[in-house]
Order: C-alpha cells, then sequence, then structure tokens
C-alpha cells in the first residue's frame, strides 16, 4: 500500500515538474519565467524525497517503462500555452494542497515528516497561480482567454481525481487519511472559488465522469507521454550504467 501511494503522489510530481522545466527561457515575462523554474525544481524534489522513502529515486524515474506511471493525464499534455499551464498548476496545486494537507495526520511518521516539508513550498505555488489567475479574471480580456482554455480542457482537468482500483484502496487507511469523496468536495468548492467567474458543472456530472476514467493513471498512456518519456530517460537509456 504505501508504494502505491508513493507513486501516486510522486509520479504527478516528477511529471508537472518536467512540464514545468519546459518554460525555462521561454516564460511569458522574466519574473514568470523564473518562478516556473523554481516550481519546476521544487515539484522534481519533492518527487525525489518521496521516492526515497520506497528506494532509489532514478529507479523510479528512468527504469520503469511508461505505464507504470501513475501520474494523472491531464500533468503530461505539453504546454500549449501559458495560460493552459496556469490553469493546470492552479488546478494541481488545490488538489495535491489537500493531499499533503492529509499527509501530517498520517499513520507512517517517515511520509508525515516528508508532507511537512512539501506544504511549505506547496503553500507558496498555491498563493502564486491564484493570485495570477485572480490578476487575469480582474479584466474582461483575462476572463475570455481563461473561460476559452477551461471551455476546451476542463474535463481533462478533471482527471486529477482518475482512480483505478489501487488508488482507491489507499485512500481512507490511516496511511492516508482522506477520504476520495470528500478529496472531490473540497477541490471542487475552493476551485470554484478561485474561478468565480466560471460555470462549472454540477459536481455530481463530474463524479459520473470520473468514475469511468480508464486513463493515465490505468497505465493508458497518450502519445504525448510516450514521446516526452523518451525525452526524459534518453540519457539514462544511452548509457544505463553511469554514474553521476
Amino acid at each position: 500500500m504505501l508504494k502505491s501511494l508513493i507513486t501516486y503522489l510522486a509520479d504527478d510530481e516528477i511529471i508537472l515538474g518536467y512540464r514545468d522545466c519546459e518554460w525555462t527561457g521561454v516564460g511569458p515575462f522574466l519574473e514568470e519565467d523564473l518562478a516556473l523554474s523554481s516550481i519546476a525544481q521544487d515539484e522534481i524534489s519533492h518527487a525525489s524525497i518521496l521516492y526515497e522513502i520506497i528506494g532509489e529515486p532514478d529507479d523510479f524515474v528512468y527504469k520503469r517503462n511508461p505505464n507504470e506511471f501513475k501520474n494523472a493525464y491531464i500533468l503530461e499534455l505539453e504546454n500549449y500555452d501559458y495560460i493552459f499551464t496556469l490553469l493546470r498548476h492552479l488546478f494541481y496545486d488545490e488538489f495535491d494542497y489537500i493531499r499533503i494537507k492529509s499527509l501530517l495526520k498520517s499513520s507512517n511518521n517517515e511520509l508525515k515528516s516528508r508532507a511537512e516539508k512539501i506544504i511549505l513550498e506547496e503553500e507558496y505555488h498555491l498563493k502564486h497561480f491564484r493570485v495570477l489567475t485572480k490578476k487575469l479574471y480582474q479584466r474582461e480580456e483575462g476572463i475570455k482567454v481563461l473561460s476559452e482554455c477551461l471551455d476546451k480542457h476542463l474535463w481533462n482537468l478533471f482527471t486529477l481525481f482518475e482512480a483505478d482500483e489501487e488508488i482507491k484502496s489507499i485512500y481512507d487507511t490511516d496511511l492516508f487519511p482522506l477520504n476520495y469523496d470528500e478529496h472531490l468536495e473540497m477541490f471542487y468548492n475552493v476551485i470554484k472559488m478561485d474561478l468565480p467567474f466560471y460555470q462549472f458543472p454540477e459536481i455530481s456530472e463530474i463524479k459520473n465522469y470520473v468514475k469511468n476514467l480508464k486513463s493515465s493513471r490505468s497505465g493508458n498512456k497518450s502519445e504525448e507521454f510516450i514521446k516526452f518519456y523518451e525525452t526524459f530517460t534518453e540519457v539514462y537509456r544511452i548509457e544505463p550504467n553511469a554514474k553521476w
């Protein structure tokens, strides 16, 4: 069960962190270029200290097959544009903050101690993307671009809540004291507050949608993930026995 929980948490972090790295040097403005680079380093570091609980981090990042990664589908997609990246991060950080906060009450002391470190940086990430989103929707043009992106990607954003039987089994346990339905409901309420201008579907529709998902967390990887996997494992595959 511990391994299932760690990969559920850390695979999201590593994939999003690597996607964020692609903004380095090409961010929409200098301050955000630097912020995204810093956040990318944080996410990769979070993944690393979580993987360390169950083994060698590099083994999990570079030695698994693509279909063994448990990341959400939305996180593996390309950085289509900055608005997409902004909304993806806002959704993910709200989703993940609830997960990490619940780990502060975990029965596993090693996991709990890492959560205490991670949550401090996640609070910064969340504040950062909340502030940027609010600045955007205070202008008519900002509402327009955010709404267009949400219309296009909303259901993909909710793939964060895809949960196969393995993932469902770790919820509501001493190890991970968070109820799945409560997780979704808390997230739904807070994301509506983050984006008050947008008309979200009823929560019952979202629950029905995620209930039937068989996407990336279930091992059904997109072509975008396969290409991305080949990129971030390229050096390892050239010389798998190299010592760094």
